[in-house]
């Protein structure tokens, strides 16, 4: 039946990879596209998205992770799976330099700001990956928030999240 519908195992698993990409990228895409919401609403409604179960939930983390472990042999799965996504860190980007300009924060580099951020979800990620039966989505979310709060006082607050 695989075969009959997608071709071949391959095709199969490009197709598993598409639609978790495209359910993860729904997720912040909706979030960055809402004009009721300032910079830092954004990207702490992105930040919980990212810890949200329905895409950070352990059957779809160890498929995410799988993936990444064939990317490098199979290229057509590669970018459904690149924590590098252009358009997901011009996102964060994007609300990073608004967020600096707000606050004027004059000694934060946006881009360094951006794949700090980026390299603490997916270290997170692989925390979840590893020891989801006690990995807490609001730890993280607060840990998000520390990090956010030491760059940008005035519109962070780890605290707020109990």
């Amino acid at each position: 039946m695989v075969n009959l519908h997608f071709g071949s195992k391959e095709k199969l698993l490009l197709a598993v990879a598409e639609e978790l990409s495209a359910r993860y990228a729904g997720q912040w895409k909706a979030i960055a596209d809402s004009p009721e919401l300032g910079p830092a609403d954004k990207l702490i409604s992105i930040l919980k998205a990212d810890f949200d179960p329905l895409v950070l939930n352990a059957r779809d983390v160890a498929i995410w992770f799988s993936f990444r472990a064939e990317a490098l042999s199979n290229p057509d799965i590669f970018p459904f799976i690149d924590s590098r996504d252009k358009s997901f860190r011009a996102v964060i980007l994007e609300l990073l330099q608004q967020i600096i300009s707000e606050g004027g924060y004059k000694d934060v580099d946006a881009k360094l700001a951006t794949d700090a951020l980026i390299a603490l979800l997916e270290g997170l990620w692989t925390d979840f990956h590893l020891h989801s039966d006690i990995f807490k989505p609001r730890e993280a979310l607060k840990i998000c928030l520390f990090v956010l709060q030491s760059m940008f006082p005035g519109h962070f607050d780890f605290k707020s999240i109990s």
